[in-house]
């Protein structure tokens, strides 16, 4: 394996900590998966060329498409918030 060495600011490491947390996923994994998809185009495809490159953020099974919702906004907003950042709205959740 080979190794890159990325600089963040406190507040972006850890926000990427952070994200990585709700994705299941260690930070470099996360950064290894996400640089992977937009050098490759994949997540902007409909087709995925490999799935080991699949990444989302965890929510609870079996709940409603309304609690889904209101959770990965309240995760990103969680994030938006750790950057100093506006929150954002997913359509009114």
């Amino acid at each position: 394996m080979s190794t890159i060495c990325v600089e963040f600011s406190e507040k972006e490491s850890v926000a990427v900590k952070e994200y990585a947390i709700m994705c299941g996923e260690s930070p470099s994994k996360l950064i290894c998966k996400t640089i992977i998809q937009e050098i490759t185009f994949m997540k902007s495809r409909s087709t995925k060329d490999s799935e080991i490159y699949d990444y989302h953020m965890l929510v609870p099974e079996n709940i409603s498409y309304d609690d889904e919702k209101r959770i990965i906004e309240a995760n990103y907003n969680k994030i938006r918030k750790i950057l100093g950042w506006k929150k954002i709205s997913l359509g009114g959740y």
